[in-house]
C-alpha cells in the first residue's frame, strides 16, 4: 500500500484550506484505491474527523518525521504557503518539510500551489536551494508562475488550478435544510458577502454596511458566509451592527461541500476570501472581488470577474455602480463562468494524475 502525506493550513478551521484538503484526500482515493494518507493539522482531532484520515500535529517535530519517513509521496496540498507577506516564520517552516522530505530520499510534489508574493532577498535564496529538489510543481495560476520564475528557479512547473475544482457541492436537500435552520429566507435574490480580518478593518465595516443597506433596500437579502470560523462571524457581525436593516449571518459550522452549494444557492458574490471567490465561479455565481492580497487579483483574472480594487480603497459609489451593471449583466456572466470552471474543472484533475504517477 503506498502511502502519502499532505502538509498545508489544516486544522484551523478555514473552509478553503479545508476544501482544498477534502479535494486531494478524495482525487487520490479515486485515483488509487489502494492508498493511505496522513495530513499536517493544528487540530489532528477536527482533521481525522473531518477528512477521515491520520492526522499529524504540526507542532510535533517526531510526528512530521515519521510520517515523512513512512510516506512514499509528500504532497504540499495547495494555497499559498510559500510566500513572506505574514511571516518569514511560516515560509521556513514549510521549506524545513521539504528540505527534510528530500534529505529522506522522498518525492515531493507541488499540488495546485498558489507562490508567493516572496520580499525579503534571503527568503528568495532559500527558496532556490530547496524547491530546485522538488520533483514535480503545478501552479494554480500564472501570476505564481511568474513569481516562481522571477526569484530565478529554472525548472519545469505546470499551470493547472486549484485543487477545489474537483469538488462536488453537498446534495441539494441538505443545503436547503441548512438554509432553513439558519432562518434564511428564499423569496427574494441572495446575495453573498464573504469578509476577512484584515488591515483597514474599519474602512471595511463603514463602505460594506452601506453598500449592503444599497443592496437590501433594491429588495434583495444579503447573507454574510464566513470562511474561517469565529474569525469572519466577528467581522461580519460587526458590519451587520452598523447597518439600517436586516442581513443574515451564517453561524453555523459546515464542511467544504457544504459551503460550495450555499454559495450556489446565491445570485451575486462580493468577497475577499478566495475560495468563497473560488467557490462562486465553481457553481457559476457572478461576483466582485475585493484584493486584500495579490492572489485575489490573479484568481479573478482567470476566471474573467470584477476586481474592484485594493481593500484599503474601497469606495461606496463604485461598489455600488459596479453592482448595479453586474446585476444586469449576470445571466451571460452566468454561462461564462458555467464553461470557464468546467475548463478549471479538467485541469484541476491534472494534479491528481500527477500525483498518481509518481507513486507508481
Amino acid at each position: 500500500m503506498k502511502k502519502v502525506f499532505i502538509f498545508g493550513y489544516y486544522g484551523f478551521q478555514n473552509i478553503g484550506d479545508e476544501a482544498i484538503l477534502s479535494a486531494i484526500v478524495s482525487t487520490l482515493k479515486k485515483e488509487k484505491e489502494d492508498i493511505q494518507i496522513s495530513a499536517l493539522s493544528y487540530n489532528a482531532q477536527y482533521t481525522e474527523k473531518l477528512h477521515g484520515i491520520h492526522a499529524v500535529s504540526r507542532n510535533s517535530l517526531r510526528g512530521i518525521i515519521q510520517a515523512i519517513k513512512e510516506a512514499d509521496l509528500v504532497i504540499s496540498g495547495g494555497g499559498s504557503l510559500l510566500q513572506d507577506i505574514t511571516s518569514s516564520r511560516s515560509l521556513i517552516y514549510y521549506l524545513s518539510i521539504i528540505y527534510l522530505a528530500k534529505k529522506m530520499g522522498k518525492k515531493v510534489m507541488f499540488y495546485g500551489n498558489g507562490f508567493g508574493p516572496i520580499t525579503k532577498q534571503w527568503n528568495r535564496h532559500l527558496l532556490q536551494r530547496v524547491l530546485r529538489n522538488v520533483d514535480r510543481i503545478t501552479l494554480r495560476d500564472y501570476d505564481s508562475m511568474k513569481t516562481f520564475e522571477a526569484i530565478g528557479l529554472n525548472k519545469s512547473v505546470e499551470v493547472t488550478a486549484d485543487a477545489t475544482f474537483v469538488l462536488e457541492p453537498e446534495v441539494q436537500v441538505r443545503i436547503l435544510h441548512i438554509l432553513e435552520q439558519e432562518e434564511i429566507p428564499m423569496d427574494k435574490p441572495l446575495i453573498g458577502i464573504s469578509v476577512r480580518p484584515w488591515k483597514h478593518a474599519d474602512s471595511i465595516v463603514k463602505v460594506l454596511a452601506s453598500v449592503c443597506d444599497y443592496i437590501i433596500e433594491r429588495n434583495m437579502n444579503v447573507v454574510f458566509l464566513p470562511m474561517q470560523f469565529t474569525k469572519d462571524i466577528a467581522l461580519s457581525e460587526e458590519i451587520c451592527s452598523k447597518m439600517k436593516n436586516k442581513a443574515y449571518v451564517l453561524q453555523g459550522e459546515v464542511s467544504p461541500k457544504e459551503m460550495i452549494g450555499i454559495i450556489g444557492k446565491m445570485d451575486f458574490l462580493i468577497g475577499m476570501r478566495l475560495h468563497a471567490l473560488i467557490f462562486a465561479a465553481r457553481m457559476g455565481v457572478p461576483m466582485i472581488g475585493i484584493e486584500y492580497d495579490p492572489k485575489i487579483k490573479g484568481f479573478l483574472d482567470v476566471v474573467k470577474q470584477t476586481n474592484i480594487g485594493k481593500v484599503e480603497e474601497l469606495d461606496f459609489i463604485k461598489l455600488c455602480s459596479e453592482f448595479d451593471r453586474l446585476w444586469n449583466e449576470r445571466e451571460s456572466n452566468e454561462k461564462m463562468l458555467q464553461e470557464v470552471a468546467a475548463y478549471l474543472k479538467r485541469k484541476a484533475a491534472i494534479n491528481g494524475e500527477i500525483a498518481v504517477r509518481l507513486l507508481e
